[in-house]
């Protein structure tokens, strides 16, 4: 069993993890045949940001040829299901899943992924799948800016977290 499911917000996720056929029979219809990811790439993205402690909304991109993954924390989720106002940043998070092997990722479609962000300054999390459902999370932005703070993986993601840089922390020496 993967890591992400060891801890205990991994095995609170996977009681409430959609089995792939579910969650493939409620992907959007994709109009035209370019996918840079299938829909086994996009369900592994779905369970890596599930184990995480987030829930996605499944997307298809103006043009209808690819999926992406729009990101709500949980937190979120849960005050908008109580009727109360969900986080100002709620739903901002863009993850798009490319699979590894997808041989067309060029500039002009990196770019046109940053459309997708209704952030100032535009940011997506591109989600890069590899054959054995390995995922590798990479925030791609325009220009050239400091990583959110903290950010180490999807511990930022649903958090509406954009903070500049961080302050860098000295090692602390191994007792021994």
């Amino acid at each position: 069993m993967d890591r992400r499911w060891r801890g205990q917000q991994g095995q609170d996720a996977l009681h409430s993890l959609r089995s792939f056929y579910e969650y493939k029979d409620s992907l959007p219809v994709l109009s035209r045949d370019w996918l840079c990811a299938a829909a086994a790439d996009v369900y592994s993205t779905y369970s890596c940001l599930h184990a995480a402690g987030t829930e996605t909304d499944v997307m298809c991109s103006s043009g209808s040829s690819f999926w992406y993954l729009q990101v709500v924390s949980k937190l979120d989720a849960k005050r908008a299901s109580d009727g109360t106002e969900p986080g100002s940043d709620a739903g901002q998070d863009i993850v798009v899943p490319v699979s590894a092997s997808y041989t067309r990722l060029t500039p002009a479609f990196l770019s046109s992924l940053l459309d997708l962000s209704p952030l100032d300054p535009p940011c997506v999390a591109l989600a890069i799948v590899d054959s054995d459902g390995t995922v590798v999370l990479n925030r791609l932005s325009r220009g050239i800016h400091a990583p959110a703070e903290g950010f180490t993986g999807t511990d930022t993601l649903g958090t509406g977290k954009r903070a500049r840089g961080g302050e860098r922390q000295q090692k602390q020496p191994r007792q021994q």
